[in-house]
């Protein structure tokens, strides 16, 4: 499952909900959707989320829970990477961003507790810059495990699969 807290503050005001608590009341979800997946009676009581006496099934199969991947750059962002995530998102990023943020949670790794459960930190990337199989292996010396590729926007199906052809040759070989 995938979170990210937005960065649009007017989506925030459009709903009335203070653009400066998205952060605290993405912890407090997360926290209550972990009881719901994984408690046989759900409970939790939270500032902005209060429950008790509900039934939720079927339970994820993952269990405690779904992996949980978190996107963004900012620091609290990184803070909930390490303390609650089984992977970290970042878009839209050439080589130089991703180290510059691989350091940074590679400092608040040593900053935060990170749960021995949530296991090594599963790292995906969407390059903003071409990708040639040197700079897959850059990335992936950087520390990233996954790169996910975004075609280039409102091509049709044929340019679509020639892309993704054009891809599979040159990062793995002749597809």
């Amino acid at each position: 499952m995938g979170i990210g807290v937005g960065w649009a503050e007017a989506e925030y005001e459009a709903l009335g909900v203070p653009y400066r608590e998205r952060g605290a009341r993405a912890d407090e979800y997360l926290a209550a959707m972990r009881a719901i997946w994984s408690e046989e009676r759900p409970a939790y009581h939270g500032r902005y989320i209060s429950f008790q006496g509900v039934q939720a099934y079927p339970h994820p199969v993952q269990q405690p829970t779904p992996p949980i991947v978190v996107g963004g750059r900012a620091l609290t962002v990184l803070r909930r990477t390490v303390e609650q995530a089984n992977g970290w998102y970042g878009f839209s990023l050439d080589l130089d961003e991703t180290a510059s943020v691989l350091a940074q949670l590679c400092e608040a790794t040593g900053r935060y507790h990170r749960p021995a459960s949530l296991g090594e930190l599963e790292i995906s990337v969407s390059p903003r810059v071409p990708v040639d199989k040197a700079t897959a292996q850059r990335f992936a010396e950087l520390g990233v495990h996954r790169l996910i590729l975004i075609p280039p926007w409102g091509i049709d199906v044929p340019a679509l699969e020639q892309w993704v052809t054009t891809l599979g040759e040159t990062l793995v070989g002749q597809v």
